[in-house]
């Protein structure tokens, strides 16, 4: 049964939308050999563009394997090894046995381990594509330093495996590769732009009308403003409003709906900000206020920030937090719309 604005899974088909152009870089790229990093928070669409470029790039005539390497619950170089030499046993190439490698996860050698999708290219004559996701999980390691070493080296001696690296984490990538500059020359960055909003909306009303349902163009408008482009977020308060009514969509059913999304994330936001000092809070609700010149004298006056090396503290600790990042230009943005949303309701009034 079709399931209108499914957030739950990756979009396929008609409901892949607004993604075209970087579903075709990213095609072009791994069509190239040329390894790829990717970020953005949850929601963004991250699994959705990928999953697509996997479905185009089976239909062409690039002999690919994929091996999908999934870190989210890894934080150790050996709980890495076991989960990468499972993984790439699994995809169906061969055993680390019949590549001469240690046919045990627990206490063999990474260098061997990260050296294995090359020799399994060569064996399958295939284009082997190691996609890892949840990437910044490898700074948890006691020595992240010394693996990332070792991964650039076998990044950049290969030419028969093509790396995909995804994180959700924006502060803990751009740390890895923009202030690190681990894997520099040897990846290209892919950003991931919000959905077109044209494209969002049309869809949006077109999904309502099939089913004889309703809903006013300025509300769809409102929702991709509150959900920054973020399709997850979109179709969550599209999903509540459509299955709210039978015929139009009411204002009382458009504030319930933003309730109802509000209400879901309310716990983390709150207890996000407990973790926050008084100090950051500050920091947090200059930012809010778009204030981009967070060490001028009368912006750390006004907002009680004590001092410009204070500012860079309380910087460093909202990164890490993961709740703002900062661009080229150190304007900071809010990772998550949603949070912004919310603050400007029941927080920063």
């Amino acid at each position: 049964m079709e399931v209108p604005f499914n957030f739950k899974e990756p979009a396929i088909g008609v409901d892949f939308l607004g993604r075209d152009m970087e579903c075709n870089s990213l095609l072009n790229l791994i069509r190239q050999r040329q390894n790829v990093y990717i970020y953005g928070p949850d929601g963004v669409g991250k699994r959705s563009l990928i999953n697509k470029m996997f479905i185009d790039l089976k239909k062409s005539d690039f002999n690919t394997i994929i091996c999908n390497v999934n870190l989210l619950n890894v934080r150790t170089e050996e709980e890495f090894f076991n989960i990468y030499h499972e993984k790439i046993s699994l995809s169906g190439l061969s055993s680390y046995g019949d590549l001469g490698l240690l046919s045990e996860g627990a206490g063999g050698d990474l260098t061997s381990a990260l050296d294995a999708p090359e020799k399994l290219a060569l064996q399958k004559g295939a284009n082997v594509i190691v996609y890892i996701e949840e990437f910044q999980n490898v700074l948890h390691f006691d020595d992240p330093d010394t693996f990332l070493k070792k991964l650039e080296n076998v990044c950049g001696g290969r030419s028969n495996v093509t790396y995909l690296l995804t994180g959700s984490k924006v502060n803990a990538m751009k740390y890895i590769f923009e202030e690190k500059k681990y894997f520099y020359g040897m990846m290209e960055y892919l950003p991931i732009l919000p959905i077109n909003e044209k494209l969002a909306s049309d869809y949006v009303i077109r999904t309502f009308l099939r089913v004889g349902r309703v809903i006013d163009k300025d509300y769809v408008k409102e929702y991709y403003d509150i959900s920054g482009g973020y399709p997850y977020y979109l179709w969550l308060l599209s999903s509540f409003s459509f299955n709210l009514t039978k015929g139009y969509v009411t204002p009382d059913i458009r504030d319930f709906s933003i309730a109802s999304v509000l209400s879901l994330r309310e716990n983390h936001f709150k207890s996000l900000l407990d973790s926050l000092s008084n100090f950051q809070v500050n920091l947090l609700r200059a930012i809010f206020n778009g204030v981009t010149k967070l060490t001028n004298r009368e912006v750390i006056e006004s907002y009680g920030l004590n001092s410009s090396a204070n500012v860079h503290r309380l910087k460093e600790a909202l990164k890490k937090k993961e709740i703002v990042y900062f661009d080229e230009k150190e304007e900071p943005h809010f990772i998550d719309p949603i949070f912004k949303y919310w603050l400007s309701k029941y927080y920063f009034v």
